[in-house]
């Protein structure tokens, strides 16, 4: 999903852990234990372990309601649980604390994305982009082009990614984006540039191998289609691109 893209997992994880008071609580040992808490919880969703992360994501609201990385997290493991009413109030929760905070703006944008609310998802990327507090403006607007493309607005979509790459040149989801607009044009050329720059900026993965497999097969280059399957099927059997090859 798009919203894993810029999801929960890109929280800094806070150092420390918490001690136990000899005298009453005060508000920054409630704020720091709700911090260890939602670091806690982000591991045990990393984990797969969503019981483990209601109980600590629980914990960490009740000690600091005004959290917002707690309601980011919270908004996460509603989805996981697919409870999108739920995960809904925490985004907004998140934001009626802090209106211009860029995670809560894109986080809350991938999910109104994900459920077909482009406009109003659009809005909230802009936003996040204008933040100039927030450090991943090219994310949002990476986001934005993926959110643009999966309806069909291809031409917005590619405006989206080539300002996230003024935001940050060489920004592999923005490179992506663009290298299959160009492929979906018949434009292998560009396609191919496109792919190398994405191959030089990004660890290999399933999805960019899958990517110049379709580059070489569109341009008739067999050899270059058996090579990259290959290495597909090699270095990642179990993944989807994996078993798309046989198609």
């Amino acid at each position: 999903m798009i919203r894993l893209i810029a999801g929960v997992f890109a929280l800094a994880l806070l150092a420390g852990c918490a001690v136990q008071a000899t005298g009453p609580i005060t508000d920054s040992q409630s704020h720091q234990a709700a911090k260890a808490n939602t670091n806690i919880a982000i591991h045990h969703l990393r984990q797969g372990a969503l019981s483990a992360a209601r109980e600590k994501i629980d914990r960490a609201l009740k000690q600091d309601p005004e959290l917002i990385d707690s309601h980011l997290v919270a908004a996460e493991l509603e989805l996981r649980l697919d409870d999108a009413q739920r995960a809904e109030a925490h985004y907004q929760a998140a934001l009626a604390i802090d209106e211009t905070h860029g995670a809560a703006l894109n986080n809350y944008a991938s999910f109104l994305c994900e459920q077909r609310r482009t406009e109003q998802a659009l809005l909230l990327y802009d936003l996040a982009a204008d933040n100039r507090l927030y450090d991943e403006r090219a994310l949002a607007l990476a986001n934005a082009g993926r959110c643009l493309a999966r309806v069909g607005r291809q031409d917005e979509a590619v405006g989206y990614w080539r300002s996230a790459l003024e935001r940050r040149p060489d920004y592999p989801p923005a490179l992506h984006g663009l290298a299959e607009t160009a492929l979906s044009r018949g434009d292998t050329d560009s396609a191919w540039v496109l792919f190398s720059r994405y191959t030089a900026a990004s660890a290999e993965t399933p999805s960019l191998l899958w990517l110049g497999v379709r580059i070489a097969k569109a341009e008739g280059d067999t050899g270059r289609v058996e090579q990259l399957a290959q290495r597909l099927r090699e270095r990642y059997p179990e993944s989807e691109q994996s078993a798309r090859l046989i198609e």
